[in-house]
């Protein structure tokens, strides 16, 4: 049974971006020809997203998996197999 839920909507961007700067970056949001961009930065580190919470995330990306964040071949396979089976 679900004891606890949070859903991605506007009420997660605050605290998105409080727990970004409990982190230590520098958060910034940005507008050009009419498209909202917002950035996260932390020493020579720069996470670029559509708002905080996809900032929070790729946060924790990096965080976990470090400099060589992206997925190896094998890693790619086994997501498609699980939520694509047509596609593997």
């Amino acid at each position: 049974m679900v004891q606890e839920r949070i859903a991605a909507a506007g009420n997660t961007d605050v605290p998105a971006y409080l727990t970004l700067t409990k982190l230590g970056y520098l958060v910034e949001r940005t507008n050009s020809d009419g498209q909202e961009h917002w950035a996260a930065k932390k020493g020579t580190l720069e996470l670029v997203a559509n708002g905080p919470l996809e900032l929070l995330g790729l946060c924790l990306l990096r965080n976990e998996r470090g400099p060589c964040w992206q997925a190896g071949d094998s890693e790619i396979d086994e997501f498609l197999k699980r939520f694509y089976r047509s596609a593997g």
